[in-house]
């Protein structure tokens, strides 16, 4: 296959696996990866630069296909802040791709380019697009409001904000929210689109380390089994509808602070669960394809799968006309 996206990239298929927090480690990046698609690891799941460094360098040792590190930037995120030694480790080991999330990446921009990265941005609105573009990334994410993790406060699908962020910039677009077959592969590249962002099908890919529990609720959950915590700070969160989540959504409607929300979100309390194996206990990302996931399958056979799909459904469309 033969995009924007896989040439930018140097990837054979247009297919990015999210950057899942604590989730996202070198044994599913590296599958991914040598599957044709490009595998990610996330900086946010890691205490230290050292501990960061030596994943990538594990992740190196397991594929020698392109890969990508995510950098999450909040608000207060500064060049010389605590990302310092995160970005020191990215330049070290001369890491080629870069996602950013979050807050803007151009005070980090001069640093990556000079180092020879390619910079892609996710963005949760259409809106963000142009200005992803302006400050010089090289392509852009957007996420429609179905998505797992964060997918911002527009309350706006896939279907909407995929084709407004080819009409607000001319990078290259990657779409997320709602993919996870050869279908939604195929819908979004119709559509126009430079490739596609998969995350909660790779959480259930068997590289993913989480426990026989976690599965079985995902593949047990429908569709409208998700909830969106986090929207008293404005920053929602789209979660499987677990216990942990509702007693958030229960203790915003008192309108905590940050500081009081912030013991209930922290990542720590879904790392416990996910060590646990107990889903009730956290809230967990997923979006609403997790009704679509039924099985566990290796995270090269879903690429597989997806890319097989794909051509299939090329070729019926070519038949109809």
């Amino acid at each position: 296959m033969k995009t924007r996206i896989t040439e930018l990239f140097g990837i054979e298929y247009p297919i990015i696996q999210g950057a899942m927090q604590w989730l996202s480690k070198p044994k599913l990046a590296a599958a991914v990866s040598n599957a044709g698609g490009l595998g990610t690891i996330n900086m946010t799941t890691y205490d230290t630069p050292e501990a960061f460094q030596e994943d990538i360098r594990l992740l190196k040792t397991l594929t020698d296909k392109p890969f990508c590190v995510n950098l999450s930037l909040l608000p207060d995120t500064k060049p010389d802040g605590p990302i310092k030694g995160f970005l020191q480790a990215i330049v070290d080991e001369k890491v080629r791709i870069v996602e950013t999330a979050g807050s803007s990446p151009k005070p980090f921009m001069d640093l990556l380019k000079s180092n020879g990265c390619v910079v892609m941005h996710k963005i949760p609105d259409s809106r963000f697009a142009h200005t992803a573009e302006e400050v010089g990334c090289d392509a852009v994410c957007i996420v429609g409001y179905e998505g797992g993790g964060h997918p911002g406060m527009a309350g706006v699908g896939s279907m909407v904000q995929w084709p407004l962020a080819l009409e607000r910039c001319s990078i290259p677009v990657v779409g997320a929210g709602g993919v996870c077959d050869g279908r939604t592969l195929y819908a979004a590249l119709a559509m126009g689109l430079d490739g596609v962002m998969v995350g909660t099908r790779f959480m259930m890919a068997e590289e993913t380390e989480i426990g026989p529990n976690l599965r079985q609720f995902v593949m047990d959950s429908k569709e409208t089994d998700t909830v969106l915590t986090q929207m008293s700070i404005r920053n929602a969160l789209r979660s499987i509808k677990t216990q942990g989540a509702l007693d958030i959504i229960e203790f915003e409607k008192t309108n905590p602070t940050f500081e009081e929300l912030y013991p209930m979100i922290k990542g720590t309390v879904t790392k416990a669960a996910f060590e646990s194996d107990n889903p009730q206990a956290a809230q967990i990302a997923m979006g609403q394809v997790l009704g679509r996931i039924h099985d566990v399958k290796p995270a090269g056979q879903i690429i597989r799968e997806m890319v097989a799909e794909f051509q299939a459904l090329h070729q019926r469309v070519n038949d109809m006309l």
